[in-house]
């Protein structure tokens, strides 16, 4: 069951619902050992995973680690691999020279997420007001030390989309308080979301079409339109499921930030 505003929800969130409904992610999280990675909580309040090795099985689903499918994107600490996003924020710590200069990750104050791969770079998640920006980090051993950071540019091809996320990463820190968010997902798309998400889980359930249309549209609505000459609430409740379906077997990685 989901336990969601989706309001606050990022693609990431969008992602792990989807994908912790897919029974042969919950075999392969069954079958891995161990199931759950620790995490601890560093002193400015950032959750970290470190790990030792691989996990191939969890990496072929677009994770570090395996993640507990019982659990919500609130409650479930879900690390997605680096190669899962589509845009990631790359950049160097150098030491700061002056204290003008130097930032911690504190500064971002919304959640932050970091996990430690065996090639010793951090990837720090940062999620807030429904984005979720991934950041790469080089040459920072402590996570909590300040540094001054240098952002990195794969070529001109890479500008507007880092440029964007930047600006996003900027209004994390307040210094832009005025400055609207822009949100991932429109009104419109989140609802999407939720209807084909409650149109999979009733599907999995063995609900019929005209039950699923019934949670999402309720009864007063289906029992007028239903049998009406234009189909459109069947056809409609045969796309959601569609979607969800589609979503729940790979599609998932498109909602990545």
């Amino acid at each position: 069951m989901t336990c969601f505003d989706p309001a606050d929800y990022g693609g990431g969130d969008w992602a792990w619902e989807f994908l912790r409904l897919n029974q042969d992610y919950v075999a392969d999280w069954r079958r891995s050992v161990p199931r759950h990675q620790p995490c601890i909580r560093l002193s400015d309040g950032t959750q970290l995973l470190r790990l030792r090795r691989r996990f191939p099985h969890a990496e072929k689903w677009g994770l570090y680690s395996f993640a507990d499918p019982r659990l919500c994107p609130h409650k479930a600490p879900v690390f997605w691999y680096t190669s899962a996003f589509k845009r990631v924020v790359r950049l160097a710590a150098r030491a700061p020279k002056q204290s003008g200069a130097a930032r911690t990750l504190a500064d971002f104050d919304v959640q932050r997420r970091a996990v430690i791969g065996v090639d010793g770079h951090p990837l720090v998640l940062v999620k807030g007001r429904g984005l979720q920006i991934p950041i790469v980090i080089g040459g920072l051993s402590v996570l909590t030390a300040p540094f001054a950071p240098v952002f990195e540019l794969h070529g001109l091809a890479d500008l507007p989309g880092q440029t964007e996320l930047l600006r996003d990463l900027q209004r994390f820190t307040g210094e832009h308080p005025t400055t609207t968010q822009r949100p991932r997902f429109t009104n419109d798309e989140r609802l999407r979301l939720r209807h084909a998400l409650i149109a999979l889980q009733a599907s999995l359930n063995g609900k019929t079409y005209r039950q699923i249309a019934i949670n999402i549209f309720g009864e007063k609505k289906v029992a007028e339109e239903w049998q009406g000459p234009s189909q459109y609430l069947k056809d409609r409740t045969r796309r959601l499921v569609t979607k969800g379906t589609e979503l729940m077997k790979g599609g998932y990685r498109e909602l990545l930030d």
